[in-house]
């Protein structure tokens, strides 16, 4: 058997205060009841014992019993608790020789109290056996004369003590699987947030340490390439050319894992400053234009005009390049791909528009969640739209998708306009 974890075990704990401090009030304010019912409508029992003093033997137990069970550890178990509310009661009922009168509310009280504190099965039991000492109390004792009157309204005593007992118990077994499932809910929450920290740590490590001997590669391979590429045969320069392709593909993917990792703990900075958007989109362009070479993609720039906006210019370099590669990665050789522009009094606005063979409407909606994937040959990590998402809207703008099916798709992302003043892309422009 498995040991209780600490907080299982406090939570067992704090379950049996509450229980105890519940049954001590529930118990007292029916003997209350009762008490004021006995008071305005005397009754007397067996030996001329009138029926409020048998209440107030029933107070002083249930006020020794709660003393004794606070400082003696031997009888806090709620079993004994059960075992000497079933024999006061019993007794008392049978000194008050009331058939259904308040006393029999002392049985109904003891199995209440039982099915709140046992578990189902000794609840059964519980029942079954108060059940059996109502019978030999009323009839073992003769304080029934047997009429049809009398067996009716004793037979309809019992099924209430019945009736209340299972149902109680039922109900007290229900909201325990009730409460067992909310543990292991809550435990299997914890487990996948310790898992999903561990993912986090464990890709920001390895991305990290592939980083750096992933740009030194990068830039031997350019070195080679410029210093060597006319005294390479035509497959070698093939060759050497797939290989940085390959190495920018893959500096994308991890920079797209340690961007997303950023965000999921909270901790990616922008670093505002004014810029022009099309100088963003320019450097985005070097970076994924060699790959769209190798599919024979044509990429067009129509950005007549600044777009000046205040951000952080790698982050939505990073974002640009997100889009020009979802767009490069999912439509077919020969795609054209064209960036465009325009300016409104409050926003900037970019679009990228491929003719592709376009999204199915249904899956649109979920397009910028993690790790889609809105075709079965999807390459990259399903990480570069949610990427692009989270920092436009660091950014406080917006991003959306308008796609026809055999007609091409076309991302937006809109950002608020920054006041225009001369920038360096004016000058050169």
């Amino acid at each position: 058997m498995e040991p209780q974890s600490e907080g299982t075990a406090h939570g067992d704990a704090e379950f049996h205060r509450f229980v105890d401090r519940a049954l001590f009030w529930f118990e007292s304010a029916t003997l209350l009841v009762l008490l004021l019912i006995t008071l305005i409508q005397p009754t007397t029992g067996r030996g001329g014992v009138p029926t409020w003093t048998l209440l107030l033997l029933a107070i002083g137990y249930r006020l020794l019993l709660t003393i004794v069970r606070a400082y003696v550890p031997a009888v806090q178990s709620f079993n004994w608790k059960a075992y000497l509310d079933l024999g006061v009661g019993g007794v008392l009922y049978f000194v008050g020789a009331d058939a259904g009168g308040p006393l029999f509310v002392l049985l109904f009280l003891a199995i209440t109290c039982a099915a709140i504190s046992l578990d189902l099965r000794g609840s059964l039991i519980y029942t079954a056996v108060v059940t059996v000492s109502a019978v030999l109390i009323d009839l073992g004792l003769h304080m029934w004369t047997l009429t049809a009157v009398d067996v009716r309204q004793a037979a309809t005593q019992l099924v209430m003590l019945v009736l209340l007992g299972t149902g109680t118990a039922v109900l007290r077994r229900r909201l325990q699987l009730e409460q067992i499932a909310s543990r292991a809910g809550s435990d299997e929450a914890a487990r996948l947030e310790m898992l999903d920290q561990l993912r986090a740590d464990f890709v920001a490590t390895v991305s990290h340490d592939l980083m750096t001997p992933l740009t030194a590669t990068r830039a031997g391979l350019g070195l080679l390439q410029t210093s060597a590429e006319q005294r390479l045969r035509p497959d070698e320069q093939e060759l050497l050319g797939n290989a940085r392709r390959n190495v920018d593909r893959l500096e994308l993917q991890i920079s797209g894992l340690l961007t997303h990792n950023q965000l999921e703990a909270g901790t990616l900075q922008l670093d505002r400053e004014l810029l022009d958007l099309r100088a963003v989109v320019m450097d985005a362009m070097t970076v994924v234009h060699p790959l769209m070479r190798e599919k024979a993609q044509i990429l067009e720039v129509a950005l007549p005009e600044p777009l000046p906006v205040a951000g952080d210019a790698r982050r939505l370099e990073q974002v640009v390049v997100n889009l020009l590669a979802n767009a490069h990665n999912h439509t077919p050789s020969g795609t054209r791909i064209a960036i465009a522009s325009e300016v409104t009094a409050d926003e900037v606005r970019l679009s990228i528009h491929d003719t592709g063979p376009g999204i199915p409407r249904e899956r649109l909606a979920g397009i910028f969640e993690r790790f889609h994937h809105f075709t079965s040959a999807a390459g990259g990590s399903g990480l570069g739209l949610v990427i692009a998402k989270r920092v436009i809207d660091l950014h406080d703008g917006r991003i959306w998708v308008e796609s026809t099916l055999r007609q091409g798709t076309t991302f937006y992302l809109a950002l608020p306009a920054a006041a225009r003043t001369p920038m360096a892309s004016d000058s050169q422009s």
